[in-house]
């Protein structure tokens, strides 16, 4: 054998014997290796890591920081419906007019028809509102004087003419007034 190793024999054999007398005469003998505690205790003991401190340092921060955003993003929100409700008001009060004036437009061309046929020969008149549909001529005939939509109806072909009056007295349908 190699010089050296017997030396490494020695140092060893020297190591146990003064081990032996430390402890008296017990025998020294081989430990079981501890067994390693479980993870869950081994992370209860670990330290955290940097990126868990650092979420928790900056948790609360980022949550008021979110918060801010939210409540900005709301309040800007509440702004522009606030702006679009307004511009909807002044859209309905354009359309509000035009719908008055529309009527009021629509009242005068009514007015001048009626006067327009009521100044019409009866002849004439009955000839016209023979051929327009039924609601506006009896609106025409009620706008009349009595005596002027008589002479008009007068000169009507009879069925048109009992046709008229029946929408102007509120029977829409003569068929069905007969049924009873």
């Amino acid at each position: 054998m190699p010089r050296h190793m017997n030396r490494c024999r020695k140092l060893v054999l020297l190591t146990v014997a003064a081990v032996s007398i430390s402890f008296g005469t017990h025998t020294v003998s081989a430990q079981s290796p501890r067994q390693k505690p479980q993870a869950a205790a081994e992370q209860a003991e670990a330290p955290p890591g940097d990126s868990e401190l650092y979420c928790k340092n900056i948790a609360e921060a980022a949550s008021d920081a979110r918060i801010k955003w939210q409540t900005w993003k709301l309040i800007s929100l509440e702004a522009r419906l606030r702006d679009r409700i307004d511009e909807l008001q002044r859209k309905e009060k354009e359309f509000e007019a035009w719908v008055k004036r529309r009527e009021d437009l629509l009242n005068e061309v009514e007015d001048q028809v009626v006067t327009i046929i009521g100044r019409m020969r009866p002849e004439a008149a009955a000839a016209q509102l023979s051929t327009t549909d039924e609601e506006a001529a009896v609106g025409v005939l009620l706008k009349l004087k009595a005596r002027v939509a008589s002479s008009i109806l007068d000169e009507m072909e009879p069925s048109r003419a009992a046709q008229l009056t029946q929408s102007m007295m509120g029977f829409t349908n003569p068929e069905a007034q007969r049924s009873f």
